[in-house]
């Protein structure tokens, strides 16, 4: 009887022995999932610095801006100039590269110095919401459309004058061609004078290729202006915060070997009165 008691016993905890392995297997699942979701909650931040210390390191002269899309303008929060570094081709700064890069710094600390002096609320503003981009075809200078003009409207801003003007006397001084670049969202506008956004972003492109001419010694022919309406996003044109980084003036310093692509002045030759 007592032989059978123990037999049954011995039965039974092998019975429940599986419930072992089993919570031990729950509980690895659990700490797996756990781990997978501290990775995927990364602090940009810290890596941010990380990656920026890393960067000064191995000699790179400026921080790379870790994003999965292409820089907008930061209309929603407030944070330092932005400086989005992409190697040229592939390879280290170039010397062109690098002017470029110091080109950026100059401008940088002349818009700093603008917001620091208090005298115009918009320059304070507008010195989070610049971007400097290094790119293939060289520097690029992005700035939110509302901050140059009003809604539908191509009229520079009077207090948008101190940052042109740190712009301009910085840009006046390189030989490179200068692009200023309309963008605009896909919300349709049918004024009298503007038909649509074509005029409109080309109407804005032109104003501020205007004011550099009529208050810095640019020689014209390194100057154009281009209007892309809507056909040129960096964001969805499906939400507010999207179509407000569409809204942008972009400022293209080309590269020197993207120059060589551009059309060349060619010499005519005078006419001869007949006789």
């Amino acid at each position: 009887m007592a032989k059978k008691r123990k037999s049954h016993e011995e039965e039974h905890e092998n019975h429940e022995r599986w419930l072992v392995s089993y919570a031990d297997f729950i509980t690895l699942l659990f700490a797996f999932f756990v781990t997978m979701y501290s990775v995927s909650r990364v602090d940009g931040k810290k890596m941010g610095s990380a990656v920026e210390s890393l960067q000064r390191a191995l000699g790179s002269v400026m921080p790379i801006q870790m994003t999965h899309k292409e820089p907008g303008v930061f209309p929603n929060q407030v944070v330092p100039i932005q400086f989005s570094i992409t190697p040229i081709e592939g390879k280290a700064y170039t010397a062109d590269g690098r002017a470029l890069i110091k080109m950026a710094e100059d401008i940088k600390k002349g818009i700093e110095e603008i917001s620091k002096d208090g005298s115009s609320k918009t320059s304070s503003t507008l010195a989070h919401q610049i971007k400097f981009i290094l790119e293939k075809r060289g520097l690029i200078i992005r700035i939110s459309e509302h901050i140059f003009f009003n809604s539908g409207e191509a009229m520079i801003r009077p207090d948008m004058e101190p940052i042109l003007n740190v712009l301009g006397q910085t840009l006046e001084k390189i030989p490179n061609h200068i692009r200023i670049e309309g963008h605009t969202d896909n919300v349709p506008i049918n004024t009298a004078r503007f038909p649509s956004n074509w005029e409109l972003s080309t109407a804005r492109a032109t104003m501020i290729v205007r004011y550099l001419l009529d208050h810095f010694p640019f020689d014209p022919e390194r100057l154009s202006a281009t209007g892309y309406a809507e056909y040129r996003p960096i964001d969805t044109n499906s939400t507010p915060e999207g179509r407000l980084q569409n809204r942008r003036v972009d400022f293209v310093i080309l590269s020197q070997k993207e120059m060589e692509s551009e059309p060349q002045k060619e010499t005519v030759p005078e006419q001869k009165n007949p006789i």
